[in-house]
């Protein structure tokens, strides 16, 4: 088992597997609210949106078992119940959604085929990864996951270097709780326990032989490093929001900001890497959500 490269492609996987199109609106529309105030709106994001999750995935590093496992330690009826709440919200609710926003987009920009279209193909996609099953973490670590970072690598770096942008002075009133809210919204906290059933059956079904303290060293290593790769990202993301405060109206929509902010570093390219973006950390939060129910 070659133990330090597993775990940085577990480490990305688990990454994008948290990584939605809600993590990417969110932020930046955070850092232009709060402007001279975003390291404050920070640290209320990522507690709700990256350490919580993280802590859900120390605990199946622990554990080793699945969501039903985790919540059986109440009672196995209550697990029973949690689990099959859990899992039918997941896959009636987020996981259309994933389709819907790929569609809105990803596709409309640039096609006028109609929206069931794209889901059909959107989960035909879906269903061939999760048919790969000991495939997923592998494809997405090593694949899909560089993929994102590169263009918001490169959306961050191009706004924070970017000498005419100056941060606004600001007001806002509760930042800490504002952001600590917003990070709630992506669910990631509940997630957590979906996402962490998925990576356990993955390294269960890949190495079998492992023992159960190299496992759990590798999964809390992952997660630690998974955690840190959240964090800068989405403090990248709501300093490059804070940065733009004074070039776009105070009203703009989220969607709207990530695309001219896109248009802005980005330049005529906006379209392709935005769209190919948000696809992927649409498709990854799907892969995510139907792999694990149907493990349950």
């Amino acid at each position: 088992m070659k133990f330090t490269r597993e775990t940085l492609i577990t480490a990305l996987a688990l990454f994008s597997l948290f990584f939605g199109a809600g993590n990417l609106i969110l932020p930046p529309l955070l850092g232009f609210q709060s402007g001279s105030q975003w390291w404050i709106v920070t640290l209320g994001f990522c507690l709700s949106a990256v350490l919580i999750p993280i802590w859900g995935i120390l605990a199946h590093a622990k554990l080793q078992g699945t969501m039903y496992d985790f919540a059986k330690k109440v009672s196995p009826t209550f697990s029973l119940i949690y689990c099959t709440l859990i899992y039918i919200i997941s896959v009636s609710l987020p996981s259309p959604r994933t389709a819907s926003v790929t569609h809105e987009m990803a596709i409309a920009p640039f096609s006028d085929s109609p929206s069931w279209i794209t889901a059909t193909l959107y989960f035909i996609l879906v269903f061939i990864f999760v048919m790969n099953r000991s495939k997923i973490i592998s494809i997405i670590g090593k694949w899909l996951t560089p993929a994102i970072l590169l263009i918001l690598i490169a959306i961050i770096g191009i706004t924070i270097f970017n000498p005419t942008l100056e941060m606004a002075l600001s007001d806002l009133p509760n930042p800490f709780s504002l952001g600590l809210l917003e990070g709630y919204q992506t669910f990631d906290a509940i997630g957590a326990v979906v996402v962490g059933g998925v990576l356990i059956i993955s390294i269960n079904l890949n190495h079998p032989e492992a023992g159960y303290e190299l496992k759990r060293k590798r999964i809390a290593q992952a997660g630690w490093l998974a955690g840190i790769a959240l964090f800068l990202v989405y403090a990248g993301l709501i300093l490059t929001g804070a940065f733009w405060q004074g070039e776009f109206d105070l009203d703009i929509s989220r969607t709207r900001l990530l695309t001219n902010i896109g248009s802005a570093t980005l330049g005529a390219s906006t379209n392709i890497f935005l769209s190919l973006l948000i696809a992927l950390a649409c498709f990854t939060t799907a892969v995510g959500i139907v792999t694990g129910t149907a493990d349950f």
